[in-house]
């Protein structure tokens, strides 16, 4: 099975090569996740994103590892999906976190995205070049790591929506409630993922049902 560009199916017998036994019906699936890398152009001495696509968190440092404050997924190169996400940020769309703060697992937010009005967008323009050097503080400070799940589209909605709501149950606060959500239906069968990160992720789901 030529399982090249990847999809469910070649999901599925990856699983049956990496976990052969079975939970309770489900198949199990091994997913590797690789990083830290750095937040393009604004790398800061950490390795390049990978011209993969998959599942990506955003982290800070935090402790002996790294605290999620989001995720997201992409099925074109990561790094090309983080070119967009800077004008974003830069542009004021995103809310930006107080790096300082997020690095003590507290969330600040010193600038509040996702809609507009004309008292926002006036405030921004007034404050924009204090409000680029905020976003562009917290870019150097994120240390992205990425999921290697191929690209079919619902395998990668589905451990997306796993990890953002493993989050919202724990009441994480750094953990950005932005987040789209896209579970498994109920014709969909489940599947129980298990993840290998040679680094800390704190409370991060290194196994859970998608």
């Amino acid at each position: 099975m030529d399982c090249t560009g990847w999809n469910l199916d070649c999901a599925l017998l990856m699983s049956k090569q990496c976990l052969p036994q079975e939970r309770h019906g489900m198949s199990n699936v091994l997913f590797s996740i690789t990083g830290s890398f750095g937040w393009p152009r604004y790398e800061n001495g950490q390795p390049t994103l990978p011209e993969i696509p998959g599942v990506y968190l955003m982290t800070v440092a935090y402790e002996d590892g790294f605290l999620p404050y989001g995720v997201g997924v992409t099925r074109r190169p990561v790094k090309r999906r983080f070119v967009e996400h800077t004008r974003k940020f830069v542009n004021g769309e995103y809310n930006i976190l107080d790096l300082d703060h997020a690095q003590q697992g507290i969330r600040k937010v010193v600038w509040k995205g996702w809609g507009w009005t004309p008292e926002k967008r006036a405030d921004y323009e007034a404050r924009k070049s204090q409000i680029i050097a905020l976003a562009q503080q917290q870019m150097l400070g994120t240390h992205i790591f990425v999921i290697e799940t191929g690209t079919a589209v619902r395998l990668l909605e589905r451990i997306e929506a796993a990890i953002a709501n493993h989050y919202y149950k724990r009441d994480e606060i750094l953990f950005d409630r932005g987040t789209l959500c896209m579970p498994r239906w109920e014709a969909e069968e489940p599947i129980f993922a298990t993840f290998h990160c040679q680094s800390n992720l704190y409370g991060f789901p290194y196994q859970v049902e998608v």
